[in-house]
């Protein structure tokens, strides 16, 4: 679809966040429409310019871990400069790096984040974003046709995430997104994030909460995942499931009562 982003959209989106951290939250679903998994809003405060981590498989058919991305988002109406650019460069982490906006980026802000190739940054602008909704309306949740961005909708997103009215609203704000495919119900596996996976891979079993239901599981390390879930995902009416879409989870880890905590949707 070659329809025109007009600077009117682009305003319309920015205004569709109150707060840079309705855009973050946001811009977890995004991710997750880009096929990213993992996801994690970080804390509000202390987050040394990382807003969100996710991973990705580049090579999808081999068995192999996703690399791991850390994101800064930008609620900006105006356009980012080159500082914001650099500071986020500078942060002392060497993951795969991405930078997203409502707006755009200077000239200068995109030579610096080309300017060395091992630590180069991805921009996303919010006309890439809006873009993307547009050119794949089975996911849009963004616009209004003729289109015209909808802040109903874009806001709709957000609570859907993070609203604590709901009933696992609180819980899912803060916790890791988990993508479950048909074939890990199939094969009665529930793979654990790798955030998670690397703060208790020195054990054998591990407790479990899931839908507020305590259980031990074996953890398989060669694959990383919890076995034993058949009765899980039978509760969840997952067992003869034959749709495509993922199933969504929601995990964390209170290492201090050695405990993983899970909420499905």
């Amino acid at each position: 679809m070659n329809l025109e982003i007009t600077d009117s959209m682009l305003n319309d989106f920015y205004e569709c966040f109150e707060t840079g951290y309705d855009f973050e939250v946001f811009l977890k679903k995004f991710l997750e429409d880009l096929d990213f998994t993992d996801i994690t809003v970080t804390k509000r405060s202390g987050d040394k310019g990382i807003d969100l981590i996710a991973y990705k498989s580049s090579i999808l058919s081999l068995d192999i871990d996703p690399e791991k991305y850390i994101i800064q988002a930008k609620r900006y109406k105006n356009t980012v400069p080159v500082k914001e650019v650099r500071l986020f460069k500078g942060t002392s982490s060497y993951e795969k790096r991405i930078f997203i906006t409502t707006s755009n980026f200077s000239k200068g802000g995109i030579e610096e984040a080309e300017d060395d190739a091992s630590r180069k940054i991805i921009l996303i602008t919010g006309e890439q974003i809006l873009r993307f909704y547009m050119d794949h309306p089975e996911k849009d949740y963004v616009f209004e046709w003729n289109p015209v961005v909808s802040a109903k909708k874009v806001r709709k997103v957000i609570n859907n995430n993070s609203n604590k009215k709901e009933k696992i609203g609180e819980f899912k704000e803060s916790a890791i997104l988990r993508l479950i495919s048909k074939n890990d119900i199939r094969t009665k596996i529930l793979p654990i994030p790798i955030e998670i996976f690397e703060r208790i891979k020195q054990y054998t079993k591990y407790r479990v909460r899931i839908q507020g239901e305590e259980k031990e599981l074996n953890i398989n390390h060669d694959r990383r995942y919890f076995g034993g879930v058949t009765e899980v995902y039978r509760k969840q009416g997952y067992i003869d499931y034959q749709g495509e879409e993922k199933k969504k989870s929601y995990w964390k880890l209170d290492e201090k009562e050695k405990k993983v905590l899970i909420e499905f949707e």
